[in-house]
């Protein structure tokens, strides 16, 4: 760590060679899935790279602040696909369409449908609540982000989320989903 703190990047590469099975293990197990835990562990070790100085003996070995880094790189990464439907195919339920016959193309103009009506129960936000949504959903940021990229204050941002979380759920749209996955 001390080579690394005095800018000689040849001892990252030790510590890749030391740690990245263990980091790559701890990913795995958090996020589910090898590509994205592979990709944990590059974000790992650039992050040991850049702030390699903040690494203080005092409060723990390399091996723990490294295991820590990749822990929370991980959690955020998880936490990010969760945010984008990541982890939502691989529900086992969805195996019944395929099992009750129904085609691509049943599949593909009925998620078209949903997106149109989607679309539509968006549309009937008000614009602050619509923008917040679409922010946190579709673009992945959280919602301090939000309230720093619309110049608002955080209570108001958290106001404007759950507002319009609330008006989407009592829309016709999710009304007519939830009737329909009832039946």
């Amino acid at each position: 760590m001390a080579g690394l703190q005095s800018n000689d990047a040849s001892c990252l590469e030790i510590l890749f060679d030391r740690y990245a099975r263990l980091v790559l293990g701890l990913a795995r197990g958090v996020v589910r899935d090898s590509g994205e835990a592979e990709d944990v562990v590059q974000e790992a070790f650039f992050y040991l790279y850049k702030k390699s100085i903040l690494f203080d003996r005092s409060k723990g070995s390399v091996k723990s602040w490294i295991l820590q880094i990749a822990l929370h790189r991980a959690l955020d990464r998880k936490s990010h696909l969760a945010r984008r439907g990541f982890y939502a195919g691989t529900d086992i339920g969805s195996l019944d369409d395929t099992l009750l016959g129904e085609t691509d193309l049943d599949r593909e103009i009925e998620a078209k449908l949903n997106r149109a009506q989607l679309e539509k129960a968006f549309g009937l936000l008000p614009e602050t609540q619509r923008l917040t949504l679409e922010l946190f959903y579709f673009e992945g940021l959280d919602l301090r982000e939000i309230s720093e990229q619309l110049n608002e204050p955080l209570g108001n941002t958290r106001h404007h989320f759950y507002r319009g979380l609330e008006r989407l759920r009592k829309s016709a749209f999710v009304q007519r989903l939830r009737g329909s996955r009832r039946c």
